[in-house]
């Protein structure tokens, strides 16, 4: 004879706890007895009922086992996307540029240890470029070159001397990330962050080296693009003042090294900057040119714009200078635009004294909008002190004189 557990039916009282353990224990001994005549099966049976009766299972705990499970299913599902995040940034790591230039914006300092644990990197999304069966041949044949470059590297190749400056340059100037990886492009990265760093020989090198080795045009791109930035600060020098000298003979290499990059991937950056060489070396029509390609690929570049003003400027086209510059006064940039404006200015009133009291105008007027009183009275009260540039000049900075004289009165 079969025995089941016990259980109400829908209407009949629940048994207390004390009648539920009399029958357990009539089960138990009726198992007892069952096990001396040797009848397992029917032992083992009542056994199982008196178990199933001594312990009734409470509704409460029924509940919070419930709970827990969902629970565990919720840390599961949370692991697995993290785990998941984690791998996906590692098969498609963040641009190797951008992990060097990651300092530039203050607000990645400020970050928490969470949020800079997160941000492994940006999966790069495809973008137009298709890639050619040249290209193609030309990676896998880097592929292959590259299973015998960790030989080359113990025995003190190039690629163990980057990679032991890597920990210093992410240091410096970026987040930790992979230390290595042969995804990550090493030439860039260390080209950049030596620059950074003031070597710029060394990165000259090491960026040269690489383009001889390089035949894929999105890393001849970029290669170019890292050359071209180390010749430009090769020459460059900070003067006391805050302007800058420049050894144009450098400046002609980065020109040069811009535009490869540019007949390899063009770029508005690249456009802008090359236009801003050009405007070093006197060639203004040039730089108008590369000026106004940049401007129409990207219309919020304002160093751009600001560069095409003081080329009009120069060339004494002063009502197109002055509505360039008000063009980016109107689209209130943050001030540090502002004044790298004023200090261009300044540098060609420094290099041509005399020659371009415009300057002085447009100086006026950007450190107005700046908040900068001081130096926009000092700049329009020279300007008007200067030779003439025509009535309405004269009125406008008049006029802005004594606004500014009204306000500190109202003050």
């Amino acid at each position: 004879m079969a025995y089941l557990p016990f259980t109400s039916r829908k209407g009949a009282a629940r048994p207390g706890k004390e009648e539920l353990k009399r029958t357990a224990l009539s089960h138990y001994f009726r198992g007892n007895r069952f096990f001396e005549s040797k009848l397992w099966d029917k032992a083992s049976e009542e056994w199982r009922h008196a178990s199933q009766l001594w312990r009734p299972q409470d509704g409460a705990a029924g509940r919070r086992t419930a709970r827990y499970l969902r629970l565990r299913a919720v840390l599961i599902l949370l692991f697995t996307v993290l785990v998941v995040h984690q791998a996906l940034y590692a098969f498609f790591p963040r641009d190797p540029m951008e992990l060097v230039l990651l300092s530039a914006n203050q607000q990645l300092q400020s970050r928490s240890w969470w949020e800079r644990w997160l941000d492994t990197g940006r999966p790069q999304a495809g973008d137009d470029h298709k890639i050619t069966v040249r290209e193609w041949w030309s990676r896998f044949k880097q592929r292959m070159r590259g299973s015998g470059r960790e030989e080359v590297a113990r025995q003190g190749g190039i690629r163990p001397r980057i990679s032991e400056r890597w920990a210093d340059l992410l240091r410096r100037y970026g987040r930790w990330g992979p230390f290595v990886s042969w995804d990550l492009d090493y030439s860039v990265i260390s080209g950049n962050g030596l620059s950074r760093l003031g070597e710029y020989d060394t990165a000259v090198k090491i960026l040269e080296k690489s383009i001889s080795e390089v035949s894929e045009r999105e890393k001849l791109a970029d290669l170019y693009q890292s050359l071209a930035n180390a010749h430009y600060y090769r020459g460059y020098q900070l003067q006391p003042d805050g302007t800058a000298q420049y050894d144009l003979p450098q400046v002609g290499k980065a020109a040069r090294a811009y535009e490869k990059s540019l007949k390899n991937k063009p770029r508005p950056l690249s456009y802008g900057n090359l236009g801003w060489m050009y405007f070093l070396m006197g060639d203004y029509d040039r730089s108008e040119r590369f000026s106004k390609r940049a401007l129409d690929m990207n219309a919020n570049l304002h160093y751009v714009r600001l560069n095409l003003g003081l080329v009009y400027l120069v060339q004494g086209k002063h009502r197109r200078s002055f509505e360039t510059y008000y063009d980016v006064l109107r689209r209130n940039p943050p001030d540090e635009v502002y004044l790298g404006g004023i200090t261009d200015l300044r540098e060609i009133v420094r290099e041509y004294p005399g020659r371009y009291s415009f300057a002085y105008l447009m100086v006026g007027v950007l450190s107005l909008k700046k908040g900068d009183l001081a130096t926009a009275r000092e700049a329009l009260t020279r300007y008007l002190a200067g030779p003439a540039q025509g009535r309405y000049w004269k009125e406008l900075a008049g006029q802005l004189l004594e606004q500014m004289a009204m306000e500190n009165l109202e003050r």
